[in-house]
C-alpha cells in the first residue's frame, strides 16, 4: 500500500470514479506505474480472500461491491504494510522529534520507522534545515539523542503545520472527514492522539459551535480539532502559552467568548486548567478561522469599520444593488473583511484553492473589488493580494448573482453542504435559485455538522465535499459549480420529480397533472424497480409531442429544428465562405431563409471575427432576422476536409452548423444543451463515426438525452 493507491481506494469508498490518465497526472507518474499499483491491491485482495480486483469500466477504475474496503484499510494501517514517501517518512520523522516531551534516541526512531539508522541520521539532517524555518532549534546530546527546542506558541505552529498541510487535509484527498481510512492520516494522529481523544474533542467543538451559535468550515473545523488535541497533550506534560498583553487584547475579540466556550469544555472534560495565555492564543487562531455560519460583529478600529461600510456602498453603487435587498449576504462580507484586515495586521494570509477558477471566471469582478478597496489598503499600508481578493470576489459574484433572484417556497427542498466559506457557500446557493427556480435551499452546512445531526428533511443535497448520505440523494459539485455540475443537478432533480424545464419557468402539462393524480393507483401495481422507468417512459411520450411543435417560442433541442434532409456529409469546400455557403443553400432549400440570408452570415464573421467557432472543430454560423430569416430551422454539414476559420484557439472545422432565427424566436436553451454536449461529450469522435444523414440524427438525441437527463429508448 503507497499513498497513490490509497487514494484510488478512497476515491472508490467515495463512489467518485477517475480514469488511469488522471490519476497519473494528479501523482506526476507514468499510467503503468498506475497499473502497477493496481496489479499490487488486486494480488492482495485475491490472495486474501479470494476476491476480485481493481477493474476498469468505461475507462475508469472501480471494485466490486463485495469487496470489504475497510477491511482493507485496516489490513495496511502499519508501517510494515505502508510504503512511506521520502516526504511522508520525514514528516512522521518530525513530529516524533516535535511531540517528544524529552531527548529520543536513534535506536527508538529507527526501530519506530523500520529505517536503517544511516537513513535516519540523513532524515535528520534534512529536518534540521526545517525546524531552522520555523524559528526552532533540534538540539542533539550524545547517548540521549535529540530534543526541539524552542516558543511553545513556535512549536505548536509547526505540530499544526505538519499535521495539516501534510496529511489530514492534503488537498489530493479532497475527503474532510475521510481519515478514518487515509492511512498515513492515522499514522499521524496515532503520534499527537495516543489516547484516541479525536472523537471526544470534535463532540466538543461542536458543541461548543451550537452554543456560540457558529459553524467553523469542515477545514478549519478538523484545524481545530487537531490543534484542540496538541493543546491537550502539551498542557498534561506542563508546556504552557505564556500570558502577554498582545494575547491579552484578542480577549476583547468577538471570537473570546468561542475560545472561552471551547477551553472550559475542555478543561471540564480532561480534568486540567488553561492558562491565561492559552485562551487568548486560542482566540487568536478562532479569528482567523472561516465560518459557514459567523456572528462576529467587533473591529477593534472605528476608522476601519467606516471604510468598511464605505467600501460596501461604493460596491453596491457600483454594481446597481440594493443594500437592504441583499442585507444578509452584505453582512458576510461585511465580516470577511473584518477577518481579512486582522490577518493582514498579524502579517499572515490564506490560500484560496479555488483561485484560478475564480480569476478566470470573474476577471472583470476582481477589477472592480480591487479599485473599491484602494481607501482600505491606503489606511493599512499594503497591498491585498489576489488570493484574499478572490474571497471578497466569491461574495461580491454571490450578492450580484442574488440581485435578480428572489427567495421563492420551490418544491424541491434542497441542503448546501460545503467545506469552504460562507462566501463559497453563499455563491452556491443564489447560483442554484436562479439555475432552478422549483428548488427551495433551507439550509447551508458544513459537512462534519450534517454527519453529526444525519436530517431527513430535504429531497437532495448539494456537497462540494464526497458525502455519503442514505437519508437522500447526493450531488457532488464543484465550489464554483459548472455547467456540468448544473447538469447532474437537474438530472437528479428529474429523479425526484420529472419536469419540464422551458425557459427557466415551472410547468406542468395536463398530462403530468392528471398522472399525478394516478400515481398512488399507479404504484400499487408497479414493481419499484420498474417505476422510474414508467416514468421516464411518460417524460419520453410528453417530449414527443414537444417535437412536433416546432414553431414554439424556445427551442430546448437542435434535432427539434433539424431535418435528416438539412444534413450533408463529407462535402468538400475550399475555404470557410464556401462551407457557410453549402450550410444556407440546405436551409434555403426548404425556404427558411432568403439569398440575402447566406451573405447576412458570412458578412457576421467579416465584421465580428471567427466568434461562431465555439468549439474545435465546430462552427454555428448565423445571421440577424432582418437579413432575410423566415422560418426556425437548422442545418449540419459535415466537411470532407477541415478549414480554417481563422480562430486562434478552435480552428480548423470540420462541422458547420447553420441557424435560421427569425424575429422572437429564441434558441438560448438549444445552445445551452449543445454546448454542453461539446463540452462533457466526444462530439467530433462520435459524428465522424457516422456513415449516413440518419445515424447523425440519432446519434445526435442520443446526446442530448443524455445532457438533459433523459434515458434514451
Amino acid at each position: 500500500m503507497n499513498r497513490r493507491i490509497n487514494k484510488i481506494l478512497l476515491d472508490i469508498l467515495h463512489e467518485k470514479e477517475d480514469s488511469l490518465a488522471n490519476y497519473a497526472k494528479l501523482f506526476k507518474v507514468s499510467e503503468q506505474t498506475i497499473r502497477n499499483d493496481v496489479k499490487e491491491i488486486n494480488f492482495q485482495l485475491e490472495s486474501s480472500n479470494g476476491n476480485r480486483g481493481i477493474y476498469l469500466e468505461d475507462g475508469c477504475l472501480q471494485i466490486p461491491e463485495e469487496v470489504d474496503l475497510k477491511e482493507l484499510f485496516k489490513t495496511y494501517a502499519s508501517f510494515q504494510h505502508y510504503h512511506l514517501t521520502l516526504d511522508e517518512r520525514r514528516t512522521i520523522l518530525a513530529l516524533l522529534l516535535i511531540t517528544s516531551h524529552d531527548y529520543v534516541t536513534t535506536y527508538y526512531l529507527s526501530e519506530y520507522l523500520l529505517v536503517s539508522r544511516n537513513t535516519l541520521v540523513s532524515d535528520i539532517e534534512e529536518l534540521k534545515k526545517w525546524f531552522a524555518k520555523n524559528d526552532l532549534i533540534l538540539l542533539s546530546h550524545i547517548g540521549k539523542g535529540y530534543k526541539v527546542a524552542g516558543d511553545e506558541i513556535k512549536i505548536r505552529k509547526a505540530m499544526t503545520k505538519l499535521i495539516i498541510f501534510n496529511g489530514l487535509f492534503d488537498y489530493g484527498y479532497d475527503y474532510a472527514l475521510g481519515w478514518e481510512n487515509n492511512i498515513f492520516q492515522n499514522l499521524l494522529l496515532d503520534i499527537i492522539d495516543s489516547d484516541n481523544r479525536y472523537q471526544m474533542v470534535s463532540q466538543l467543538l461542536m458543541e461548543a459551535e451550537k452554543e456560540e451559535n457558529l459553524q467553523l468550515s469542515d477545514f478549519s473545523y478538523q484545524e481545530m480539532i487537531c490543534y484542540l488535541i496538541i493543546l491537550i497533550e502539551r498542557i498534561k506534560f506542563n508546556h504552557y502559552i505564556e500570558f502577554s498583553e498582545s494575547l491579552n487584547k484578542m480577549l476583547e475579540s468577538s471570537k473570546s467568548s468561542f475560545a472561552k466556550t471551547i477551553i472550559k469544555k475542555i478543561e471540564e472534560a480532561y480534568s486540567i486548567e488553561a492558562a491565561e495565555g492559552e485562551l487568548g492564543y486560542l482566540t487568536s487562531i478562532l479569528r482567523r478561522k472561516s465560518y459557514i455560519k459567523n456572528n462576529g460583529r467587533k473591529i477593534d478600529s472605528i476608522e476601519i469599520q467606516i471604510l468598511i461600510n464605505e467600501f460596501i456602498f461604493n460596491l453596491a453603487k457600483e454594481m446597481d444593488i440594493k443594500y437592504y435587498l441583499n442585507s444578509d449576504l452584505f453582512d458576510l462580507l461585511e465580516n470577511h473583511l473584518k477577518l481579512l484586515i486582522y490577518r493582514l495586521s498579524l502579517n499572515d494570509s490564506v490560500v484560496n484553492v479555488l483561485f484560478d477558477e475564480i480569476y478566470q471566471s470573474y476577471p472583470e469582478m476582481f477589477e472592480i473589488v480591487k479599485r473599491n478597496l484602494r481607501e482600505i489598503e491606503a489606511c493599512l499600508g499594503l497591498e491585498i493580494q489576489p488570493n484574499e481578493l478572490s474571497f471578497i470576489v466569491m461574495y461580491a459574484m454571490a450578492i450580484l448573482e442574488n440581485r435578480s433572484n428572489t427567495q421563492s417556497k420551490g418544491q424541491v427542498r434542497l441542503r448546501i453542504v460545503c467545506n469552504s466559506g460562507s462566501g463559497t457557500a453563499q455563491l452556491i446557493k443564489v447560483k442554484l435559485l436562479s439555475a432552478f427556480p422549483q428548488i427551495s435551499v433551507i439550509s447551508v452546512d458544513s459537512s462534519h455538522a450534517l454527519q453529526k445531526v444525519r436530517p431527513a428533511d430535504q429531497d437532495l443535497i448539494v456537497s462540494t465535499v464526497p458525502l455519503k448520505f442514505d437519508q437522500s440523494p447526493v450531488v457532488l459539485v464543484n465550489p464554483i459549480l459548472t455547467e456540468q455540475d448544473i447538469v447532474r443537478i437537474q438530472k437528479a432533480l428529474y429523479k425526484i420529480k420529472p419536469r419540464h424545464f422551458i425557459d427557466q419557468e415551472y410547468l406542468i402539462t395536463k398530462e403530468e397533472s392528471m398522472i399525478e393524480n394516478f400515481l398512488p393507483i399507479i404504484q400499487k401495481y408497479i414493481d419499484e424497480g420498474e417505476y422510474q422507468n414508467f416514468l421516464s417512459d411518460i417524460e419520453s411520450f410528453n417530449r414527443l409531442n414537444e417535437r412536433l411543435t416546432v414553431e414554439a417560442q424556445e427551442v430546448s433541442r437542435l434535432t427539434s429544428i433539424l431535418t435528416v434532409e438539412r444534413i450533408k456529409l463529407d462535402q468538400p469546400c475550399e475555404n470557410w465562405q464556401a462551407a457557410i455557403e453549402e450550410a444556407g443553400q440546405l436551409l434555403l432549400m426548404d425556404d427558411l431563409i432568403t439569398a440575402e440570408y447566406i451573405q447576412g452570415m458570412i458578412q457576421m464573421v467579416v465584421e465580428n471575427d471567427s466568434y461562431i467557432v465555439i468549439s474545435p472543430g465546430v462552427a454555428i454560423p448565423h445571421a440577424e432576422f432582418s437579413h432575410g430569416a423566415k422560418k426556425i430551422g437548422a442545418s449540419f454539414v459535415r466537411l470532407a476536409q477541415p478549414i480554417n476559420f481563422n480562430h486562434q484557439k478552435n480552428d480548423p472545422v470540420k462541422y458547420v452548423i447553420a441557424f435560421s432565427l427569425p424575429e422572437g424566436v429564441s434558441i438560448g436553451t438549444c445552445l445551452y444543451y449543445f454546448t454542453e454536449i461539446l463540452a462533457t461529450e466526444n462530439f467530433l469522435e462520435i459524428m465522424d463515426q457516422c456513415r449516413s444523414e440518419q445515424a447523425v440524427m440519432v446519434q445526435l438525441r442520443k446526446l442530448e438525452d443524455k445532457v438533459m437527463g433523459f434515458p434514451y429508448e
